[in-house]
């Protein structure tokens, strides 16, 4: 077949060549686009990967944070184990005036004073103090402290004052202690329930 055209060697070296230029340019362009898409694909597929991890990482943490925080109750638990016995401030303070009674009478130490303070609220818990008074030794004293360490109940010295009855023979001292015991705060529900009651 031949070409209705006359074509001389010349041009015809040029058609040649433009077609393989030709050529090359759809071959680079096509190139270029498969090039792009796996560089597209390899993106996406790490940036799955990298979301994934991540995803994989917070499970993984929140294992690890749900075993902290029932770590962190039974540790709670334990600790409240500590507190006085009574939900209301005036049950748990007779309970904590018990206790004190009990300790002194045992190191035969004679109470003087003996009063409930008005109970300390913070966000989760109620201090209970009661303040009590007695004249002792200062072996007596140092074993009524000791015993109060080692109280069955979380017990506080928040307070103590202590003065010489005789400066020259200084063998009993005036004591004035303020005890401090715990009880769980009652929750807000607890206490709409008994408002709503009454």
């Amino acid at each position: 077949m031949e070409l209705p055209l006359k074509i001389n060697a010349r041009e015809k070296k040029f058609v040649i060549i433009g077609g393989i230029a030709v050529l090359f340019i759809i071959i680079y362009f096509i190139f270029g686009l498969y090039s792009d898409n796996k560089q597209l694909a390899f993106d996406y597929s790490d940036t799955r990967v990298i979301i994934l991890q991540k995803q994989l990482n917070k499970i993984a943490k929140s294992d690890k944070l749900q075993k902290q925080l029932d770590d962190i109750k039974r540790e709670l638990k334990n600790q409240e184990k500590l507190f006085l016995k009574g939900n209301k401030a005036p049950v748990a303070a007779a309970e904590l005036q018990k206790t004190l009674k009990n300790i002194s009478s045992s190191l035969n130490i004679d109470i003087k004073l003996e009063r409930a303070l008005s109970a300390l609220k913070s966000d989760h818990y109620t201090g209970i103090p009661v303040e009590i008074g007695f004249t002792a030794s200062t072996a007596k004293l140092n074993n009524l402290l000791s015993r109060l360490r080692q109280s069955a109940f979380l017990l506080v010295v928040s307070e103590m004052k202590v003065r010489v009855t005789n400066i020259s023979k200084p063998e009993d001292i005036n004591v004035t202690l303020v005890v401090t015991g715990f009880i769980r705060k009652p929750s807000d529900t607890k206490t709409k329930e008994a408002k709503n009651a009454a």
